[in-house]
């Protein structure tokens, strides 16, 4: 096994190329690329600190949201509303997916080696920590893949619905007097009650980390600390993200009906009078996500391109393999 004095640069992220059956050179996987930055200036020892860095401030502040969600509930109000809540989730996505992706790099840069006799309970721990194992016929490329998307477009569809709905509704969860309820992530109304600063530190900080934050976390993980390529196929995506988003709606009006409380007062028939109306919002919502995937889509575009003329030499794949690493 290799030991944490070992800690100099593993090879590098196309050093060695897995076959594929047709005989041709493979790509590095996505489990792989969360391991290497594109850029030279994040060398691999960087990379993991930086990531345990993101991992430790997500940790820290999951417990500071959730008081101040169980803060803002109104008189009346299930706790587990919170669990309905579309900002609850998308948090939760990326804390998830900062776990692995630190457990993966660490254990990539400073063991990536394990003695597959060592039975020890640190080895053990290891290799559950350690990037899954990279087989020809295995999906889990795929569904890593759309996680992947799913998490961050999740980040992208909550600040702008926040800031770009909800809150011109006078809805938004705002550290202002609340005089209006929706139960969810649109508690609350604009009358100013002080200001958005005018009530201390700390709900401003919830704020701007629940509804701002996550959203620049997203950007920063997809612009500097990957080498994920462009997700292919791209209907596939499109196809599980729309899924996923039809299942939360599903999910949402589950909350509805167990708790008395929508997520969103669009999802609310107290607030919305007409059914096609609710129907409309539902597909909007439903709409934002291959909107933003797009989004996402083209950002990682724009960072291969970057990457390619000025990232790491070591990051830049072979024509051959542009893509491969990332399909089904």
């Amino acid at each position: 096994m290799s030991t944490g004095n070992e800690a100099t640069e593993r090879s590098s992220l196309l050093g060695r190329d897995l076959p594929r059956p047709n005989g041709l050179v493979q790509d590095h996987p996505i489990f792989l690329r969360v391991c290497h930055a594109p850029w030279g200036f994040i060398n691999q020892t960087t990379l993991v600190a930086i990531r345990g860095l993101i991992l430790i401030y997500l940790t820290i502040l999951a417990p500071m949201l959730l008081d101040y969600k169980l803060y803002k509930r109104e008189d009346g109000d299930s706790p587990l509303r919170i669990i309905f809540q579309f900002s609850t989730i998308t948090f939760v996505l990326l804390w998830r997916y900062h776990l692995a992706t630190f457990c993966w790099s660490y254990t990539h840069l400073y063991y990536p080696d394990l003695d597959e006799e060592d039975n020890t309970w640190e080895t053990a721990l290891l290799r559950k920590m350690s990037p899954p194992e990279q087989t020809i016929t295995s999906r889990n490329r795929f569904y890593f893949s759309l996680y992947y998307t799913v998490s961050h477009v999740f980040a992208f569809m909550n600040i702008f619905i926040f800031w770009a709905f909800v809150v011109p509704k006078g809805h938004g969860d705002l550290p202002r007097d609340r005089q209006r309820g929706g139960g969810g992530d649109d508690a609350g109304s604009l009358e100013d009650g002080g200001g958005f600063f005018g009530h201390g530190w700390f709900e401003p900080f919830c704020v701007l980390n629940l509804w701002g934050y996550t959203a620049l976390l997203a950007l920063f993980e997809i612009l500097l600390l990957n080498s994920i390529k462009r997700q292919i196929p791209v209907h596939t995506h499109i196809i599980g993200l729309v899924f996923i988003l039809c299942a939360y709606l599903g999910w949402a009006s589950f909350g509805k009906l167990f708790i008395g409380r929508a997520p969103y007062f669009w999802l609310d028939p107290e607030f919305v009078r007409y059914r096609e109306l609710m129907f409309g919002y539902c597909a909007l919502f439903v709409a934002l996500g291959p909107a933003f995937f797009a989004f996402m889509y083209g950002l990682i575009g724009l960072r291969e391109e970057l990457a390619e003329k000025y990232g790491s030499p070591s990051q830049v794949s072979t024509p051959e393999g542009s893509q491969q690493g990332d399909q089904e």
